[in-house]
């Protein structure tokens, strides 16, 4: 089947790339607007409430922002070709929340900002998902589409997270 973007696969990736630069502009306002006004005083937990809040809050009353959200969970979980596309789309805000990282674990080595990043994404883009996997195991104690359970505690989850990987690398660790 042929479409106005060509084969399907084109199709996919406009879809994907349209909707994009809407959450990077919106990160990037959030954090300029975070920084205004807790100056130095920012958090872990802050910046990375401040990177997921805007794409989490557009998908709480919109169809259409879950179903980007699916697609998003859908290509970052994916290798080859498609993961170009995540670099493509969503790398200028992701750099964005690294540069803050690095700012807020001084002296944290480079590779556990990295993994740190990597898992939080990973939690992030799970999250959007909403697989529906927790609301079976927690026998409907908690939803996949609670987005705004998700945004309340992710950020706690993954600053101790970061924290504590970044700590261990600081001093020696006991095995």
């Amino acid at each position: 089947m042929r479409y106005y973007f060509g084969d399907k696969e084109r199709l996919f990736e406009a879809v994907f790339r349209r909707r994009g630069p809407t959450i990077n502009q919106l990160r990037i306002e959030a954090f300029a607007k975070y920084e205004a006004e807790v100056g130095e005083n920012m958090s872990l937990e802050g910046v990375i409430y401040t990177f997921i809040r805007p794409g989490l809050e557009l998908s709480i009353n919109d169809e259409g922002w879950r179903n980007y959200d699916r697609i998003v969970a859908y290509v970052n979980s994916s290798g080859g070709e498609l993961r170009r596309l995540m670099s493509e789309v969503f790398d200028s805000s992701s750099h964005l929340l690294l540069d803050y990282l690095r700012r807020l674990l001084p002296g944290a080595k480079e590779r556990e900002i990295y993994w740190g990043y990597h898992f939080l994404s990973g939690g992030l883009t799970f999250s959007l998902g909403q697989t529906g996997r927790i609301d079976v195991i927690s026998g409907g104690v908690v939803s996949s589409r609670d987005i705004e359970a998700i945004l309340e505690r992710l950020p706690i989850v993954f600053a101790a997270g970061i924290r504590a990987l970044c700590d261990r690398t600081r001093r020696p660790t006991r095995r």
